[in-house]
């Protein structure tokens, strides 16, 4: 049966409230009776709901790749961050040196105990300086890390050589009770340096001018 000019009028206006609640998967029935104005305007609504229905498809899908994308940027800046934070530098063949800056987490102090470990390996590094001029906070935690990573490079067959070391630092590392043997106090990076070079039989250098 049928339904009226004013029935199907106000099956209309509903369909196109329904919309504003973002509903839009119905179509309006189409009706062949005549009144041809009158549906025009259902199938009107009908494409006007397919429209509306693609173009927030799309809009879903892009706001997903847009998602996708900053994730994989984040993860990027993250990365930049991290190899910043954990600068390992050879600044000798068999000799490597990380300065560390700011304050030690347990988070970056995994990374940086990584980066030093897997460079060791990769050169077959001797000593490891670790030169922490720059650390701003000083704890017991902090202080643990530094001695796993002086260990972990002795079992390497590594040494590690500490420079800078604060008042504070070395409170707490005579607290803690470590070996001396896993690791050397020295004022700074280029006393380590040389103390390296003269325990290898090594000169540093120098150009005259």
């Amino acid at each position: 049966m049928s339904l009226t000019l004013d029935a199907r009028l106000e099956r209309v206006l509903r369909f196109l409230a329904l919309a504003t609640t973002g509903k839009l998967s119905d179509r309006i029935p189409l009706e062949d009776d005549g009144e041809e104005r009158l549906l025009e305007l259902e199938y009107g609504v009908n494409m006007l709901f397919d429209e509306l229905e693609r173009s927030r498809t799309e809009s879903a899908a892009q706001q997903r790749e847009l998602e996708q994308q900053s994730a994989a940027l984040l993860e990027k800046e993250r990365e930049m961050v991290r190899l910043l934070s954990t600068p390992v530098i050879t600044v000798w063949p068999g000799v490597l040196a990380l300065p560390i800056l700011g304050e030690v987490g347990r988070e970056r102090a995994v990374t940086m105990t990584e980066s030093v470990l897997n460079q060791v390996v990769e050169e077959r590094a001797t000593h490891v300086i670790l030169d922490l001029t720059g650390m701003t906070v000083v704890g017991a935690e902090t202080a643990m890390s530094l001695l796993r990573l002086a260990q972990s490079v002795r079992l390497l067959g590594g040494r590690c050589l500490l420079t800078g070391v604060s008042g504070p630092l070395a409170s707490v590392l005579v607290g803690l009770s470590f070996e001396s043997s896993d690791v050397v106090a020295l004022p700074t990076l280029a006393d380590a340096i040389a103390k390296v070079l003269r325990e290898r039989g090594e000169k540093l250098v120098t150009q005259s001018k």
